[in-house]
């Protein structure tokens, strides 16, 4: 088995280290669990075996939809001087939020051009520029397939849905409808929002009923049975922070759970779908929101009874 070498080290007793090797970036946790993943798919997917005895070099930061969040660090993945790939190191939790043998949609785009003063932007785990008042979001092959004034337009990026029944149902269904119309067209392709609900509620009730325990294989199963190549990572976490909420939103949405007590009932708790944070000048926190009640997001204060968040992340 080989050993890694995360940073290239001068150390006295230092043991005999394998030829992969990470150029200096800015997390040396990022930069650990980059290196780790690329040694595993090295030596365990043919498919990635041009990135054995590859080295990392870091590329960018990523930012979330609020152009001041970061995300992720973007890094090169190069064999024998040549760029043989890239992944995405999430800046939160160190996951890999992304990877390819390919070139970076962001480079596809801007080629040898590159605007030292563009931000590049990951938002739903789809890559966009802001320059220069505009943003754009861009597919994986660096084409722009749609644009914003950022000054004048409203970005239309949410299209909130009246739940019809249960409301984690609802809150699931708004989530795929979502994505649907940001860069991930075959979740609902030919089909109206119902049609959403009637298949993610047959999906949970075959897991055993309406629990946020069965929110993760709901989605995973959902997204597989679309036969569309796309694949879902679902992580449950009781009990979030705000901190982790508005970390999280700054990139994708995420499930939110509201509990008994909360501005929604004093009986029973509510699912929703979490689009983003704001924090006031007198340091209240609010959560703004996709609940199922409403067809345009909505503002509820946070509290002790957000007990619960999915995070949610699609990949192609």
């Amino acid at each position: 088995m080989k050993k890694l070498n995360l940073l290239t080290l001068v150390t006295l007793g230092m043991c005999m280290f394998s030829s992969i090797q990470v150029w200096a970036g800015k997390n040396n946790e990022a930069l650990e669990s980059a290196t780790a993943f690329l040694q595993e798919i090295s030596e365990t997917d043919d498919n990635y075996s041009v990135w054995r005895d590859a080295e990392l070099e870091y590329g960018y930061e990523l930012l979330g939809a609020d152009m001041m969040t970061p995300i992720g660090d973007l890094y090169y993945v190069e064999a024998n001087s040549q760029n043989v790939g890239y992944m995405i190191v999430d800046n939160d939790e160190f996951s890999i939020l992304e990877f390819s043998t390919g070139t970076p949609a962001y480079d596809m785009y801007q080629k040898e051009k590159r605007d030292a003063s563009a931000l590049y932007l990951y938002i739903n785990a789809m890559p966009a520029i802001y320059n220069n008042g505009t943003l754009l979001d861009i597919n994986q092959s660096g084409e722009i397939y749609q644009s914003f004034d950022v000054i004048n337009d409203v970005l239309p990026r949410y299209n909130p849905n009246l739940q019809g029944g249960n409301c984690i149902v609802g809150a699931i269904s708004n989530l795929m409808w979502h994505w649907s119309n940001n860069g991930y067209s075959s979740l609902a392709s030919g089909m109206t929002f119902q049609d959403v609900e009637s298949e993610v509620d047959a999906l949970i009730n075959a897991e055993g009923g309406y629990a946020n325990d069965n929110i993760p294989k709901t989605i995973k199963n959902y997204v597989k049975n679309k036969n569309n190549g796309y694949s879902a990572s679902v992580t449950n976490k009781r009990n979030p922070s705000f901190s982790n909420v508005k970390t999280e939103t700054a990139s994708r949405p995420c499930l939110l759970g509201f509990a008994a007590g909360s501005p929604y009932s004093a009986k029973v708790g509510h699912m929703t779908v979490c689009v983003g944070t704001r924090t006031t000048n007198n340091r209240v926190n609010y959560c703004k929101l996709m609940d199922g009640y409403s067809t345009s997001v909505v503002e509820k204060k946070w509290g002790s009874y957000n007990d619960f968040m999915s995070k949610v992340t699609l990949s192609k």
